[in-house]
């Protein structure tokens, strides 16, 4: 479901389209209409996909004895039974167990970055507000940035 736009948001736009248009250049809106929030890597990372960038972390964590499963959402059918869901909708692309059993979530985006959906802004929230962690990363190189300055023992 599309977050509702405010009017402060609408009038917010309208603005900058109106500068845009004066300056000569193209408007762009302040967020996606489906209200996902567009990523980009905070550092120099390779542009590799998003499935690259998901295997290359699993591997830094394995290699450090870093507690951690891959998260796969998804539908199937069994026979005749009907359809199940499997997975946890919106959660981090690799849950992680830390030493002292936190908790933590690390959803991957590609290499050129991505797009932060509304369901998975709202884990973000549901996970920090149990001070668990979620970060998002577009390389290993951002994973060992966070845990080099944030995660002690780990």
């Amino acid at each position: 479901m599309a977050k509702k736009r405010t009017k402060a948001d609408k009038l917010r736009d309208q603005y900058d389209a109106y500068k845009c248009i004066q300056a000569g250049k193209k408007p762009k809106r302040s967020c996606n209409k489906d209200g996902s929030i567009t990523v980009k890597p905070r550092m120099d990372v390779p542009p590799y996909p998003e499935s690259t960038v998901l295997k290359e972390c699993m591997s830094w964590l394995k290699e450090r004895g870093i507690m951690a499963d891959r998260n796969n959402v998804g539908t199937g059918s069994v026979g005749t039974s009907g359809i199940y869901s499997y997975g946890i909708k919106s959660g981090g692309d690799i849950f992680v167990v830390l030493k002292g059993g936190i908790h933590m979530e690390i959803e991957c985006k590609s290499g050129k970055g991505g797009r932060w959906s509304i369901g998975q802004q709202k884990r973000k929230s549901k996970v920090e507000s149990r001070n668990a962690i979620y970060i998002i990363v577009c390389g290993v190189t951002e994973l060992e940035d966070y845990f080099r300055w944030n995660v002690v023992n780990y």
